[in-house]
């Protein structure tokens, strides 16, 4: 994917990360809401997270295949030679290096493994997957609030209202019975 197909997608999933956290644009620029508050508020990832742990999923599946299958040939070819003008930029290696950074998997000096280090790593399907479904942070209780027109009662607010009602009713009845039972002069 391009940088700017990625960019036009953050942008709609942060747009809808705002519909889901129901804060509205003006909402978000007057408190500073940012993007990653409302992730954890919400338990939704951000989209290099979805996109980094597909591609990988993918990859790993890819690198657990023998070597003589028609995937694993096509997915890291090297060509001797320069690209040609107006050719790919961002090829399928070179993304999944920028996913690995992503995942935190850079080598010391900031440079993405090489194939051989992280296909070892995926020959381990639990372990892969497992890798890949980390959580980026810990969601732990959901700080959504409530629908705002949420009009459902619990038992407790209905057991109340009517402790409330019968009292009213009680209390009426009393002022009654107490103008009936004087005799009018």
């Amino acid at each position: 994917m391009t940088h700017e197909a990625i960019t036009r997608l953050r942008n709609w999933h942060n747009k809808l990360l705002r519909e889901v956290g129901r804060a509205t644009m003006c909402q978000t620029c007057v408190h500073r809401i940012t993007s990653v508050s409302l992730q954890k508020r919400t338990g939704v990832f951000s989209l290099e997270q979805y996109l980094a742990s597909r591609n990988f999923i993918w990859a790993g599946h890819v690198a657990r295949m023998h070597k003589s299958r028609s995937p694993k040939r096509l997915m890291l070819p090297w060509l001797m030679g320069p690209r040609i003008a107006g050719g790919q930029e961002m090829t399928y290696g070179r993304s999944l290096e920028r996913y690995l950074k992503h995942f935190g998997q850079a080598r010391a000096d900031g440079s993405a493994p090489a194939f051989t280090e992280w296909a070892t790593l995926a020959q381990d399907h639990a372990g892969w997957r497992k890798f890949l479904t980390k959580r980026p942070f810990d969601v732990g209780k959901s700080h959504v609030r409530p629908p705002r027109c949420d009009t459902r009662v619990s038992p407790e607010d209905t057991r109340r209202f009517m402790a409330q009602r019968a009292a009213e009713v009680e209390q009426r009845r009393a002022i009654f019975d107490a103008a009936v039972a004087t005799p009018a002069p």
